[in-house]
């Protein structure tokens, strides 16, 4: 066998093979009215059958071909298994025109070899149709520490952008830096109260200031300063806001490092309102500009399609319902000041011109308007870049009452006011559950749906909590793997034999149940990455740490290594296979620790 530089797809292998046979079967005008030209137009289709008494793999494409081939699907399918060129693999038709594949132990033994020879880089695959991808998310205002909700996106968009770079696509993760506008003159006007509060003056905050308590600490810290000579006392309301501006993104990123969460890019909304010194024009003023040009703007006192109210003023609109918006949107309003819209189209703008083929919005249920807004902002420059716009749900925590023995919603901290941070649900000592556990509860449930997240399992040390099961399936793989080569004194081996009969030499259901599960470690990223679902991959790793176990405690390999060694072997390879398939998983994709021992 040959080192094998690519992980297979298995079903993007069978695939193939059944367009190929589709392709012959219609040249040989074997398919009825089906042409060879309409054949290369159809994408088969490969599920993994519920049943697996019929087979590993199954493709009900033959059903889909009635209308267009004018045969019964089975003879269809029929058909098309005498045009299959499959070594190896047993190919079955059944019920109405199910074509079923049952994977023969050579071809398993050509893929554990893969899997075994490619260690960290199994699962990685090339994609048909590679593309340059700017993924966006968390984007917070730097005016407090960071919240649940942003620690959901965090760990969903560093997730996404792992799938889709482990499935062949070019990545940029980008934080976009909400640092202009009234909420940072507020920053600064709530830190200047809190430093003449430590100074002693008896002033109260202003009901629209910041009222956590951190910025009490960013307080001591500016007055620290001052008193060991690093810095004067500001004396301007923007001095300030700079400073808080600056503890406040640096807070955000050593929280968002802790969640192992990083970016390529942080683009700060300033650049966006600051005049290019060559035009004088700012990127904002270019872009109204630009969409001017297009004829994408127009003045109205209302926008097309509605009655202006007697005190209207005149404002420019941007054509948003040209691109799926219910209607036009203000970009800039009649005393000249922009909207936010504005900022949003100058940056969409920035994007579409750095040469990204597609865009990746994370955004918050609260953002569900702006789809058909950012949707025109990137039409309007470019109908080649796509723009895909993902909105997640918030999350909800919640732990027992030690009083009521009730589960009651935790729903502030006194650190942050009125909510709770993302430093908290990592490291508070009365709600956190660490790095490991918060990544996988903000994973583990799909973006459309809000979390309920239950602090109390996240913290057990039982089987209950998947975290622990997941890790302890990883070092149970580590600790048997050790003991077998410092205790039984084994040499491990990447090379996979078969018997003089060209078998596998397994004797019970667990192994083929847990080798298939292994293999299917490409075609699972490929989907959760396609359909931008991490919780996929939670559930994929539960079940092989499932499939592990039951292997582990029905196959023994410790009395079988004079026994029977070849079948010793064999599953010893299914410990190393399953250690290398937790770890590329916990630790390439999911991000978490993956434990040796416990």
């Amino acid at each position: 066998m040959t080192t094998p530089t690519q992980s297979t797809s298995l079903i993007r292998f069978l695939a193939t093979a059944v367009s190929k046979a589709i392709q012959r079967a219609a040249e040989a005008g074997q398919l009825g009215s089906l042409t060879p030209d309409q054949s290369v137009q159809i994408t088969p289709v490969i599920q993994i059958p519920n049943d697996t008494r019929y087979g590993d793999y199954a493709c009900p494409t033959a059903l889909s071909l009635k209308k267009l081939s004018g045969m019964a699907p089975a003879q269809i399918a029929q058909t098309l298994c005498r045009h299959l060129h499959l070594p190896n693999i047993e190919t079955s038709v059944a019920g109405a025109g199910f074509i079923n594949f049952r994977l023969r132990d050579p071809f398993l033994a050509e893929r554990l070899q893969e899997l075994l020879s490619l260690g960290p880089q199994f699962g990685k695959t090339s994609a048909p149709q590679p593309e340059r991808i700017l993924l966006e998310f968390v984007s917070a205002n730097p005016t407090g520490p960071l919240h649940v909700g942003h620690g959901r996106w965090a760990a969903v968009g560093s997730t996404v952008a792992d799938l889709l770079r482990w499935t062949g696509h070019q990545v940029d993760c980008e934080f976009y830096i909400n640092d202009a506008g009234n909420q940072m003159q507020i920053l600064g006007r709530s830190l200047a109260v809190r430093v003449k509060q430590l100074q002693g003056e008896d002033i109260p905050l202003p009901e629209e200031a910041y009222h956590g308590t951190y910025l009490i600490d960013v307080a001591q810290r500016l007055l620290d300063q001052v008193k060991a000579g690093i810095r004067p006392l500001p004396t301007t309301l923007e001095e300030y806001t700079d400073f808080a501006y600056a503890e406040m993104l640096a807070g955000q990123k050593r929280t968002l490092q802790q969640l192992r969460t990083a970016f390529d890019h942080w683009f700060s909304e300033r650049r966006l309102h600051t005049p290019d010194p060559e035009t004088g024009l700012s990127a904002i003023q270019h872009s109204l500009q630009e969409l001017q040009e297009r004829g994408f703007l127009y003045r109205a006192k209302a926008p097309r399609g509605e009655e202006p109210k007697p005190d209207a003023e005149e404002a420019l609109y941007f054509k948003t319902q040209e691109f799926g918006d219910d209607k036009d949107r203000v970009v800039q309003k009649a005393d000249g000041s922009v909207t936010y819209l504005a900022a949003d189209i100058a940056y969409h703008r920035d994007k579409v011109r750095r040469g990204y083929q597609r865009l990746i919005n994370i955004l918050g249920s609260d953002h569900h308007g702006y789809i058909g807004r950012l949707q025109a902002a990137v039409g309007a420059f470019s109908l080649d870049v796509k723009l895909e716009i993902l909105i997640g749900q918030f999350v909800k925590l919640f732990k027992t009452d030690p009083e009521t023995g009730e589960k009651v919603e935790v729903r502030m901290s006194k650190r942050s006011g009125n909510f709770v941070s993302l430093n908290d649900l990592i490291e508070d000592p009365e709600i956190g559950v660490g790095v490991d556990a918060a990544r996988w509860f903000l994973l583990s449930t799909s973006m459309d749906s809000p979390i309920n997240f239950d602090l109390d399992l996240a913290v057990k040390q039982t089987f209950d909590n998947p975290v622990v099961y997941v890790h302890y399936s990883h070092a149970r793989c580590c600790t048997l793997l050790r003991r077998l080569q410092e205790e039984e004194k084994v040499e491990l081996t990447e090379k996979v034999s078969l018997d003089e009969t060209a078998k596998l030499p397994y004797t019970e259901p667990e192994e083929r149940t847990l080798l298939l599960r292994l293999l299917a470690l490409p075609d699972e990223l490929i989907a959760a990455a396609e359909e931008r679902a991490p919780q996929k991959i939670i559930r994929y790793t539960e079940a092989i740490a499932a499939d592990f176990n039951k292997f582990y405690d029905n196959c023994r390999i410790l009395p079988l290594l004079q026994e029977d060694p070849a079948l010793a072997r064999a599953r010893i390879q299914l410990v190393q296979a399953t250690r290398q398939v937790l770890f590329n998983l916990l630790t390439g994709i999911l991000r978490l620790s993956a434990p040796e021992s416990m």
